[in-house]
This record gives structure tokens, sequence and C-alpha cells, in this order.
């Protein structure tokens, strides 16, 4: 992964992050661990719901997505962390065989004033399906390391 410091982001860039699709075995497994609505792993339950068949769990959607950013944007030398996400919204169910494409946008981008050697990259990151639908969508701040 290519280093990255914050002075290398400017607010519009637009980076891709690959892309995925669901398997069903995918969404019950993590379901039955972690999220256990009927409509994340009962079939006949779930298409007597409103979402008429089984549905990913948000939190592996997001999970997913996190994945997404490690392998194409992250990078482990200069990315410290995040202080917390300020949205994170899925506006439209993810069903097995769905493939997510993600794409990350950056919002803004600034050196700290306080601690020299860091800075702060604000984005906005979506993840869309094969019907160009938005599925995850996330606003939050990295830490990022600067070249001072």
């Amino acid at each position: 992964m290519e280093n990255r410091y914050v002075e290398d982001f400017k607010k519009g860039d637009i980076f891709a992050l690959g892309e995925h699709t669901f398997s069903e075995e995918e969404i019950v497994d993590f379901a039955k661990k972690y999220d256990p609505f009927p409509f994340h792993i009962d079939k006949n339950a779930a298409e007597k719901t409103v979402f008429g068949g089984i549905i990913s769990s948000g939190w592996l959607t997001a999970l997913v997505w996190l994945g997404m950013m490690h392998k194409s944007f992250l990078s482990y030398e200069t990315t410290m962390g995040s202080p917390g996400h300020e949205e994170m919204a899925w506006p439209k169910p993810v069903r097995p065989g769905d493939k997510v494409t993600g794409q990350l946008e950056i919002l803004e981008s600034r050196k700290s004033k306080s601690k020299p050697g860091l800075g702060f990259v604000r984005y906005e990151a979506k993840l869309f399906n094969q019907d160009n639908e938005i599925v995850f969508l996330t606003k939050s701040t990295l830490m990022i390391k600067s070249r001072i």
C-alpha cells in the first residue's frame, strides 16, 4: 500500500475501494454469531418480514467495507486510527448474491494545530450494489501522519 500523508489528501479526491460479493453462507454465519435476527438467518422467517428474504446484518456490511478499506486504502505506516464515525447508514438492504463496490471521497484534510506530525482526513465512504444503489454510507475521520 502506498504511504499517503495528510498533505497528500485533497478535498474532492475519490478513491476506489474494490468490490465484494456477499454469499448467503457468509451472511448467515456472521448473523448466527453476532446478530441472530430471523431475517438474517432463516429463509422461511425472512420471507415473512418486510425484507421478503434474508438480508445481511448492517454490521457485516460495515465490516466488509472496513476490510475493503484495509485492502485498498489504509496505509499501516501512516494511518493512526480514527476518533470515531459521525454518520453510518444502511439505506438499502444487502442480499445474498449482491456485488458491492466501494468508493471514498475526501471531504477535508488538515494538519493538527496542537500535535505536530499528525493530521485529520475527513471522508465519506459508500458501498453501491450492482444496481448502483447505495447500501452503506459512512462519514468519518482518520488520523494520518503528517510529513511535518
